[in-house]
């Protein structure tokens, strides 16, 4: 089995903590995974429907800090409507075992291709793409 702790994935992670905080958000969300303790806090600013910043903060292991760090290269730039969808298919292709990289999603994602096999541990690099119908105005 292929370590799930590679460069790449830890790279992501190292990327979410760099991550600066919003000094005026207009949007938020919180997620947590009671099995392992994840955490994670999630700001935007949105402008005519349209996210113009992000920031999250992970609280929780490698695999939930890389997935906030996909999270944040990916939602920038994209329509809130947008983010239910972005969970679903991060989600499928989890569990899809061999499928390619879906549409919209940069070769970063293939840093969780060894996580498919530890279904167990999904939830982690999935809970940032969790918050998408969780934000409330800030």
């Amino acid at each position: 089995m292929q370590s799930i702790y590679q460069d790449q994935l830890l790279a992501l992670a190292r990327g979410a903590r760099a991550s600066t905080a919003l000094s005026a958000p207009t949007h938020t969300a919180e997620m947590n995974n009671p099995v392992c303790g994840d955490r994670i806090r999630a700001t935007l600013t949105v402008a005519g429907g349209t996210i113009t910043h992000a920031h999250a903060e992970a609280k929780g292991c490698a695999l939930c800090e890389a997935g906030a760090g996909l999270w944040l290269g990916m939602v920038v730039g994209r329509e809130m409507a947008a983010l239910p969808g972005l969970y679903d298919t991060l989600t499928d292709w989890l569990k899809a075992g061999q499928a390619p990289r879906p549409d919209g999603f940069s070769s970063d994602i293939e840093a969780f291709a060894p996580v498919r096999a530890i279904k167990n541990r999904h939830k982690c690099v999935t809970l940032a793409f969790a918050t998408a119908d969780k934000f409330t105005s800030a």
